[in-house]
């Protein structure tokens, strides 16, 4: 796996595990979890006087407010896991048939490390809450 792949991994990682933990932190999930984000953002940014920003996460929590919808949040949530799913069934069978094919090490290797990623990608989604 190449560096950028990693970096891109890890901060994907990262993210979701912030995003996990602060809706865990206020026991809020959903469409409150949102709210409760911008709302957080949007108290630092007025503390550090950041007009734009602070003008910015205004109107995401307009947009929020007027059309998030949990059971959207919840369908969109599913569709990503089973699109990662199928991600992940797909390079295994890949790996698969090179694997019997006797193919190069150098693809299975390039194979198993995309299959790393994409089940990598799948955990972070389903420890994710929509």
């Amino acid at each position: 796996m190449n560096h950028v792949s990693k970096t891109a991994l890890t901060l994907l990682v990262v993210l979701a595990a912030s995003g996990a933990a602060s809706a865990a932190d206020t026991q809020l999930a959903g469409c409150a979890a949102k709210r409760e984000n911008i709302r957080s953002e949007l108290r630092q940014a007025k503390e550090q006087g950041l007009s734009d920003k602070v003008a910015g996460l205004t109107r995401a929590l307009d947009e929020v407010n007027a059309h998030c919808r949990d059971s959207t949040l919840i369908e969109r949530h599913n569709k990503k896991i089973l699109k990662a799913q199928a991600k992940v069934n797909q390079t295994e069978r890949s790996l698969r048939l090179a694997q019997e094919a006797n193919k190069e090490p150098k693809k299975i290797a390039k194979l198993e490390g995309k299959l790393e990623k994409a089940r990598a990608e799948l955990a972070a989604l389903q420890a994710q809450q929509p």
